[in-house]
């Protein structure tokens, strides 16, 4: 992970003019993005005003076939004024309310029972609520160290009527002097994006039949193991 100053290029051709209607529905990478150094990742977005959620699936390599981890988040958000530091760009924050998590390697595995993450009991490929705690092995911070993200937004329409190839920029992820996106506005957008999901969802990787219905039936039938266990 980048934990130095270093900044990622900064795409071109969006704009802070949107509303949170205009993000309502699914978004979803078109592509694997290196979203850390050796590490590849897919987001699947679900915006719906106040809402939203994210199924993020990560790998070892750029074919997908490594699989790292997948994870959850839900929370509200809130569109805030056009960024002082990003021109073109919109803060908007992100709160955060319910965490899961899912292991694909041993190694993680192991590090997740060595730190006590969840319950301390992992299962390769099973899900459990980290809604406190986090896991700090893969800067995944729980609600209790990050209640809150403090975001970065460009949209650029495609053109087309039902918003087909419209995307959309988060801000970026790293550490630096000023701490992370959960201590500080994100310094500038990633440099890939997500797409507007019209019809079927791009075929990339893991988790595109796996939907906001899955996720919130998943999320809503876990709990964290600091509040008593399985709901």
């Amino acid at each position: 992970m980048t934990t130095s100053t270093e900044r990622l290029a900064a795409p071109a051709g969006y704009t802070a003019d949107f509303t949170a209607a205009d993000l309502d529905g699914r978004w979803r990478s078109p592509a694997l993005a290196e979203v850390f150094p050796g590490i590849w990742g897919i987001d699947d977005f679900w915006l719906r005003a106040p809402f939203w959620g994210i199924h993020f699936n990560s790998y070892k390599d750029g074919e997908a076939e490594g699989r790292l981890f997948e994870l959850i988040i839900m929370g509200t958000f809130t569109l805030a004024g056009a960024s002082t530091a990003t021109p073109g760009a919109r803060d908007a924050n992100f709160s955060r309310v319910k965490v899961a998590l899912c292991l694909h390697d041993q190694g993680l595995v192991a590090a997740a029972d060595e730190a006590g993450a969840g319950d301390g009991n992992w299962t390769l490929g099973e899900w459990q609520d980290v809604t406190f705690g986090g896991f700090t092995a893969i800067d995944l911070p729980g609600i209790d160290a990050c209640p809150l993200e403090y975001d970065l937004l460009g949209l650029t329409r495609s053109g087309a009527a039902d918003g087909s190839g419209d995307l959309l920029w988060f801000g970026q992820r790293h550490h630096d002097e000023l701490g992370g996106i959960c201590d500080r506005r994100a310094p500038g957008l990633l440099p890939y994006a997500v797409t507007r999901v019209v019809g079927d969802p791009p075929r990339v990787g893991h988790g595109a039949d796996f939907g906001p219905t899955d996720w919130t039936h998943l999320t809503s039938t876990t709990r964290s193991a600091k509040l008593g266990g399985q709901a």
